[in-house]
């Protein structure tokens, strides 16, 4: 899940702020240092409308990604993670988004924790840890933030492009190297290993855009979106078929159950999803449609037969 600062303005780092972040060097207890101190920032003045970097200024960077534990100590448990920092208008931070739940790392749920429920702790090594007295099950408990105020369907667009400009770039790009793979793959030269999808630990960035392989070892098409239901699980691949480089593929629905991630034996990276579906099986099923998905999910969605 890619991470996106809600501020009003583009700065890196938080210097709109009157307050300087708490954790400084020469403090002499870190330990329970709230997240921002109510010090004023005045060590440095933008020159010719530009800032300097200075130790003192806090990057989004700093908490956009990192853990939130429940305490520092060597059995602490982690209860979330930074998802994006919430600026009121004047450019204070007030509350970091914190994900909780999920699988593999998307369908999480996010809530708005205020700043002053977390602070900065040293745990047994040293570092400076994230820590709130919170558990994971308040955190899912609590009200989940709603981003629909800030324009989604804007966002998802933007998103949406980014990745299809990408995604057609790298088709292009490697073709040629993809299709060599694939006969490869389909003489059987390479020993493959398989995992059944539901047992896989990967992250959507590494889902979207796998090949697949169907029952008869042809590429028959690669993955182009992830269907999450509404209690947060993973439904479905969407796979497009057909098509040439990207241009008239037919987006088809398919059930996560019975297929498998596939690499090379001996490899670290999955690099395919294996199915027992054919291409013409994929070809023949209804092209999947967000309404048609609402009003009837079960004749959009096909499953694969068990292998």
């Amino acid at each position: 899940m890619k991470k996106h600062l809600l501020a009003t303005t583009t700065a890196l780092a938080l210097i709109a702020t009157p307050m300087a972040f708490a954790q400084d060097a020469s403090s002499t207890d870190m330990n329970n240092a709230p997240v921002f101190s109510q010090e004023p920032y005045e060590n440095t003045a933008p020159i010719g409308g530009f800032y300097n970097a200075d130790p003192n200024q806090v990057l989004a960077t700093r908490f956009i990604g990192a853990y939130i534990y429940n305490s520092a100590a060597d059995d602490a448990e982690t209860v979330g993670d930074v998802n994006d920092i919430i600026m009121t208008p004047d450019g204070r931070a007030v509350a970091v988004i914190a994900g909780v739940g999920g699988f593999l790392g998307i369908g999480e749920k996010e809530v708005a924790v205020s700043i002053n429920e977390l602070q900065w702790q040293t745990n047994a090594d040293g570092e400076m840890v994230l820590v709130g007295d919170l558990t994971k099950e308040e955190l899912e408990g609590a009200p989940g933030f709603d981003r629909s105020v800030f324009d989604r369907e804007q966002t998802a667009s933007m998103k949406k492009k980014a990745v299809e400009g990408d995604a057609a770039n790298d088709e292009m790009a490697n073709a040629e190297e993809r299709m060599d793979t694939d006969e490869t793959m389909t003489s059987a030269t390479a020993k493959m290993e398989t995992v059944p999808a539901a047992e896989a630990q990967l992250e959507a960035s590494e889902i979207i855009g796998m090949s697949v392989t169907g029952a008869d070892g042809e590429n028959i098409g690669e993955v182009s979106e992830i269907l999450i239901d509404d209690g947060g699980k993973v439904e479905a691949f969407i796979i497009d078929v057909g098509g040439f480089l990207g241009m008239n593929e037919k987006p088809v629905a398919v059930s996560m159950n019975e297929l498998q991630f596939a690499r090379a034996e001996g490899s670290d990276d999955w690099s395919s999803i294996k199915t027992g579906l054919t291409k013409d099986s994929l070809e023949n099923q209804e092209a999947y449609s967000e309404d048609q998905y609402k009003s009837d999910k079960e004749a959009v969605i096909l499953i694969a037969p068990v292998e």
